[in-house]
This record gives structure tokens, C-alpha cells and sequence, in this order.
């Protein structure tokens, strides 16, 4: 899905986005918090980045996914 679908979704469940070669390994919180979104290791430790900055190619891709 695109990320609009993803972050929409992600943030109705409280769950995280992530993409196909990253799942496993690390997901992004989206939010609307002064950290905006948060990437993470995906057992939700060590908060890496705050304020995660998508490339053009991160947000026309199409294959966006949800995890916990």
C-alpha cells in the first residue's frame, strides 16, 4: 500500500509501517508527537531516529506494509 494507506492504518491500530526488505529488522512509528515519526528496532527498542525524513522514492513506493 502507499504510505498515506499505511500511516492511516498504522496509526487507526497503533501498530507501525515498515517495507518488504526492512521487516524483521526495523519499523517507523508514524506520529503526530514531537518526535513525529520514530524509526525503531523492530522489537520496538532503541529508538534510532526522530523525525524520520522519507526520500522521494520512500513515499511514491507501493508496497508499504503494517506490523506490530
Amino acid at each position: 500500500m502507499y504510505i498515506h494507506e499505511a500511516a492511516k492504518k498504522a496509526m487507526d491500530e497503533r501498530k507501525y509501517i515498515t517495507t518488504p526488505e526492512f521487516a524483521g529488522s526495523t519499523k517507523i512509528k508514524p506520529t503526530n508527537e514531537s518526535g513525529n515519526c520514530v524509526v525503531m528496532m523492530h522489537d520496538g527498542s532503541h529508538p534510532s531516529k526522530y523525525g524520520w525524513q522519507p526520500t522521494a522514492n520512500d513515499l511514491i513506493r507501493d508496497d508499504w506494509i503494517i506490523v506490530d
